[in-house]
């Protein structure tokens, strides 16, 4: 991975995010996770060995499984029960984001900020970031599925590691600022932050590009297809106001259209059963899964 020539103000804050202990390593069980998402070889005995290798994360998963969102009547004490109920796809995704929760302290953002919305966004452009992959036959949709999750990761690291800094970025939001510009005034760009931490955490690169592409997909750049289709997953999703809803640029879709292959109609059917399935099913989630296992 190439890494950027930084402008003095980037140099400053490529060092502070640096100096940031917990974002030095992602948890083994996270990583662990994310590779088993993107990998379609995946079997429901290779995630069990990883859920269970921690035994917080393993009390998380039963306990979304024995709630009464699923209302299934037999207690579920097994993980390979648990992927029965909750579906493989959704435990593998709500594992991965269990795991980083941990390094992500939404008790410590900014007043006024909704860290749980911003988790619905994640979760929720990840969901449909992998129905559009499905759609568009791509070879690895998990691997679409990751990057979703991970394309606001940036947002995190502001909310809960910089936190002053982006108090002042929503306080101009708040004042009528659109979002996008307010971070740039602040040179506290969110997209190019996230791609700062997954070369640290030294992500495969689809992750790392997404990440920083996924308000503007270039032609030339790599992975295009994946940025692509994370782009519409992220416009679908707040088009739906599932999450948090920030004011981004404005895009034209015809790049992503083109290169995914996807019709206006194929984002209109995911955008409906997205706006159907996916607020229940998030706050359902999130309820459970923030509670202390």
């Amino acid at each position: 991975m190439t890494t950027p020539k930084y402008t003095a103000r980037e140099a400053e804050l490529y060092g502070r995010v640096a100096r940031i202990d917990r974002l030095a390593t992602m948890p083994q069980v996270a990583y662990q996770l994310l590779g088993a998402l993107g990998d379609e070889r995946t079997t429901i005995a290779r995630l069990a060995a990883i859920i269970q290798s921690d035994p917080g994360l393993t009390a998380k998963m039963l306990r979304l499984a024995n709630s009464a969102y699923y209302g299934f009547s037999t207690k579920v004490t097994t993980i390979d029960r648990a992927v029965v109920v909750i579906g493989f796809i959704e435990l593998q995704l709500l594992a991965v984001s269990a795991g980083l929760a941990e390094i992500f302290d939404l008790s410590r953002v900014p007043a006024g900020f909704d860290g749980e919305a911003l988790w619905h966004h994640c979760l929720g452009v990840s969901w449909v970031a992998r129905e559009l992959a499905d759609q568009a036959q791509h070879a690895s949709p998990g691997e679409v599925m990751v990057a979703g999750l991970l394309h606001d990761i940036g947002k995190l690291i502001l909310a809960t590691h910089l936190a002053e800094d982006y108090a002042k970025v929503l306080s101009a939001e708040r004042r009528g600022m659109p979002y996008y510009r307010a971070e740039e005034e602040a040179g506290l760009e969110h997209a190019r932050i996230g791609y700062w931490l997954a070369e640290r955490w030294n992500l495969p690169e689809v992750h790392s590009r997404a990440i920083l592409h996924h308000h503007l997909p270039l032609r030339d750049t790599p992975y295009l297809t994946e940025t692509c289709l994370v782009f519409l997953a992220n416009r679908l999703t707040k088009s739906a106001g599932i999450g948090l809803v920030q004011q981004a640029s404005l895009a034209d879709l015809t790049v992503a259209l083109g290169e995914t292959g996807l019709s206006l109609d194929q984002l209109h059917s995911v955008a409906q059963r997205a706006t159907e399935h996916l607020p229940t099913m998030l706050s359902a989630w999130f309820r459970i899964l923030s509670k202390e296992a």
